[in-house]
């Protein structure tokens, strides 16, 4: 289902024409008519867990255009809320003022409450207390007006617009939706990327983190069901107990290791920044570095960062060591790069000759992973060469295989790509893993810059 497919629903018989038949001597109530689809949307866009920002805007000839502002659709960058209330303001101000349209209204989540009658934009969970509506008109004085809700178990319930009456939100409430786009204007927001002087792109993220990373160490289940997120922040804070002085940038890294891997945490100036699992390997490539996704929600200190190695195959990976190595990273274009990775799914493969692709019996390969193709996480077929058990955490209660795994086969080279990866038995699809077996399923590739 679309974005906004939920809202398509038909117009009553009994409404024509999508108006509210209601008459009142409230000065909002009329003027804002016009607006009150877009509420009804929004409410909608709520429920489908959609919390940014929307607005509509009439023009001279009296139709009412919706208005988006949208980035590309890999979700890898987004402005904050009350960043894109401000800008809808002052776009809408500008157009109000020379005549370009006759109304605006943007509509966001807001503190208001029966206690807090404040209108700013909120941006934690526990601000999110109404549907807020700034508007603005040629002939009547700009302002804001809020409908409240809460959370039970049955989901949210609405309350009406603040100051309304009941016969009024009840007119309200009925307002139909059409069949239609109610975004005809959508803006494209441009991605923040620069070219250095060494020719590599470095573009910004904003919404990425290591919830699937951990999952795939954990176990998506036990992770995000169980108890994964109560055992990191206790090994965060074993990581962190361990940290020595910081270097010039004020950033310090600390281990809690174990025989496979480590759990690496980071701080900045004193502060907790992130923590990472960490598969150690021996292998290496050397890596020509071409772009560099940072991620600026934890302060540039973590990116996915992309290449051709062996002057042959394109690679992206997260990169473990970038907190404390981000200035070679963006002046040292190429660099020798141990690689690994951590399997998020794992099945046995089947050369289906039957299906619309068909592989030798001897192919090996990766590709950019559908689901998530700007995390560093590709689908592959792999060649399973060796294994071993390994396990994690001070009880030994989280256990896993280090699995060597031949993603590229050459007949003149014999590890010209195998790299070690780490799986939990809770994300394989089988029960028995064996050496020589073929495998397929998804994995984020990680790597770290080797000094040898």
């Amino acid at each position: 289902m679309g974005l906004f497919d939920f809202f398509n629903k038909k117009n009553s018989k009994n409404t024509p024409n999508n108006k509210t038949e209601h008459t009142s001597e409230n000065e909002l109530f009329k003027p804002l008519e016009p607006y009150y689809a877009y509420l009804m949307c929004y409410t909608g866009m709520q429920q489908q867990g959609n919390y940014a920002p929307i607005s509509a805007y009439e023009k001279p000839n009296g139709e009412l255009v919706g208005f988006l502002y949208v980035f590309d659709e890999s979700g890898a960058y987004s402005l904050n809320s009350d960043v894109v209330v401000e800008l809808m303001k002052e776009r809408f101000e500008k157009e109000l003022a020379t005549g370009q349209i006759k109304s605006y209204a943007i509509l966001y989540h807001s503190e208001f409450d029966s206690e807090n009658k404040s209108h700013d934009v909120a941006l934690q969970d526990d601000e999110f207390k109404s549907i807020s509506i700034a508007y603005g008109f040629n002939q009547l004085e700009k302002g804001h007006i809020a409908m409240p809700y809460t959370f039970d178990e049955e989901g949210i319930n609405y309350h009406g617009l603040f100051g309304y009456s009941h016969e009024e939100n009840n007119a309200v409430f009925k307002t139909q939706l059409e069949e239609k786009d109610y975004f005809q204007d959508r803006a494209t927001m441009e991605i923040p990327a620069v070219t250095n002087d060494i020719g590599l792109t470095i573009t910004k993220s904003n919404t990425h983190g290591l919830n699937s990373t951990w999952s795939g160490i954990f176990g998506f289940d036990r992770f995000n069901n169980k108890d994964g997120s109560q055992i990191l922040k206790e090994y965060f804070a074993l990581a962190m107990a361990g940290v020595g002085d910081d270097d010039n940038s004020g950033i310090v890294t600390s281990n809690v290791s174990f025989d496979d891997v480590d759990f690496k945490g980071v701080l900045k100036a004193g502060d907790p920044i992130t923590l990472m699992p960490v598969i150690k390997t021996q292998y290496v490539v050397d890596v020509e570095h071409r772009d560099i996704q940072e991620w600026e929600n934890v302060d540039n200190l973590e990116a996915i960062v992309s290449g051709k190695a062996r002057d042959t195959f394109g690679i992206w990976y997260y990169a473990t060591d970038y907190a404390e190595h981000r200035s070679r990273y963006l002046n040292e274009k190429n660099l020798n790069i141990h690689i690994s990775g951590i399997a998020f799914v794992l099945d046995i493969h089947t050369n289906d000759k039957s299906g619309e692709v068909s592989y030798s019996d001897e192919f090996t390969g990766y590709f950019p992973s559908k689901d998530m193709p700007n995390f560093g996480c590709f689908d592959f077929i792999g060649d399973v060469e060796d294994f071993r058990e390994t396990s994690l955490l001070d009880d030994h209660s989280l256990k896993a295989y280090i699995m060597t795994v031949r993603l590229i086969t050459n007949d003149e080279i014999k590890d010209f790509f195998t790299i070690d990866m780490y799986v939990t038995p809770e994300n394989m699809r089988f029960e028995t893993l064996t050496k020589g077996m073929k495998v397929t399923g998804m994995f984020q590739m990680q790597g770290c810059i080797s000094d040898s």
